[in-house]
């Protein structure tokens, strides 16, 4: 499982050598305010929290409160930072290849066409009982897309941010799977109440796209495979995301 998380990296690697040979310079997009490193690994924990909360009212599980404390979210953090290298793996070909080739259609396009891949490419581990394990395989899947969906455009939304930084958006993925694992599964969360969570937490997430989307209308206009301008930039600015 810790191998295959590198597969995109390394289809991404062999196109940028060997196919388009553009080559490796600023693929990571490492040079970024220090601003977008805090908030990837800070929004993760804040977005775990309110979804056991939440969880929690609705009746859909129960949350061990006494069994979290501040030591827990500084440990959790802690942990998310040098296990970033496993999320780049999958996020290096992701986000940082195949989405900028396809932010041309759109953004939302784009992201949902990402998803559509990513999320199937975690079946075996899925029907091997990972995230919803003792669940119907067919259920989960189901629901695992619906998760990667909507997750996918909280990543998209900070690689455009950011003008396409993959270390960003590999730490904003590690630090929501570290949390998620740890909140939303037992012995703080109840048992079976893995689902619950997930749908709450992508409800969540789409209701956001919905607002952000839908009355900011929030654009993002592509010049070219892979040059786009970002409007959390100044507009004179051009990125290249290569």
């Amino acid at each position: 499982m810790v191998l295959g998380m590198f597969a995109p990296m390394i289809a991404a690697l062999i196109m940028r050598i060997f196919v388009s040979k553009e080559g490796l310079k600023g693929s990571l997009g490492l040079l970024r305010s220090w601003k977008y490193y805090l908030t990837a690994l800070l929004v993760p924990a804040v977005f775990a929290t309110a979804v056991v909360l939440i969880v929690q009212v609705l009746g859909l599980g129960e949350f061990r409160w006494s069994l979290v404390g501040w030591l827990v979210y500084l440990t959790l953090l802690l942990k998310a930072l040098p296990n970033v290298l496993f999320t780049l793996g999958e996020e290096y070909g992701w986000r940082g290849y195949l989405l900028p080739r396809l932010l041309p259609l759109g953004e939302i396009r784009a992201t949902v066409l990402v998803a559509l891949m990513w999320g199937p490419w975690h079946v075996p581990l899925l029907l091997a009982g990972l995230n919803y394990p003792g669940v119907n395989p067919w259920l989960a899947i189901l629901v695992f897309l619906f998760t990667v969906v909507a997750l996918s455009f909280a990543y998209t939304w900070f690689y455009v941010a950011s003008s396409g930084s993959v270390l960003v958006v590999a730490l904003l993925q590690q630090s929501n799977n570290t949390f998620a694992d740890h909140f939303w599964q037992p012995p703080l969360m109840s048992e079976g109440s893995q689902l619950a969570v997930s749908v709450v937490g992508s409800v969540m997430i789409l209701a956001l796209v919905l607002v952000v989307y839908g009355i900011f209308k929030r654009p993002v206009r592509v010049e070219a495979p892979g040059h786009f301008v970002s409007p959390e930039l100044d507009g004179t600015w051009r990125d290249w995301v290569r």
